[in-house]
């Protein structure tokens, strides 16, 4: 068992909203969270992070014009805030995280408050990793993520 670590993940990639023609555009997240080794195997998480997704902006700005009753003036917000709560699978420097979140900041209602993200993560060292995770709303997945991170 160790301490309490902090970690800290930039995530990023592209993806496009559910309407044609609109493009592919990219997106960034900033994770900030807690993990705790509880053995060989097994850590447990507990964070936060802020998601920059740019497929939001241009999905908010054409409705506002294309569909008079969406009640959309083409300025609200496309940024979100979530917290979740996960566990890694951890074989050697090769792990699995999965995750649960919540958005807690949601001014733009794109699929539902709750998200999942699961996929793979490698330790470079004992402080630096690399992953490829996949976020989904349900069976829906928003985005396939890659992304770097540091452990203290």
């Amino acid at each position: 068992s160790e301490k309490i670590k902090y970690n800290f993940v930039l995530r990023g990639g592209f993806n496009e909203g559910d309407f044609y023609n609109l493009g592919q555009h990219p997106f960034l997240v900033v994770t900030a969270f807690v993990d705790k080794r509880l053995n060989y195997i097994s850590t447990i998480q507990l964070g936060a992070e802020v998601f920059f997704s740019k497929f939001l902006k241009k999905e908010i700005e054409y409705r506002s014009i294309a569909f008079n009753s969406s009640n959309l003036t083409g300025d609200e917000d496309y940024k979100r805030v979530g917290i979740f709560a996960g566990h890694e699978f951890r074989l050697g420097n090769i792990a699995i995280p999965t995750q649960i979140g919540y958005y807690v900041y949601w001014p733009y209602k794109y699929e539902s408050r709750v998200y999942t993200r699961a996929g793979v993560k490698y330790y470079f060292s004992e402080k630096i990793f690399g992953m490829a995770t996949v976020k989904s709303h349900a069976a829906n997945a928003e985005a396939i993520e890659f992304g770097i991170g540091i452990r203290l």
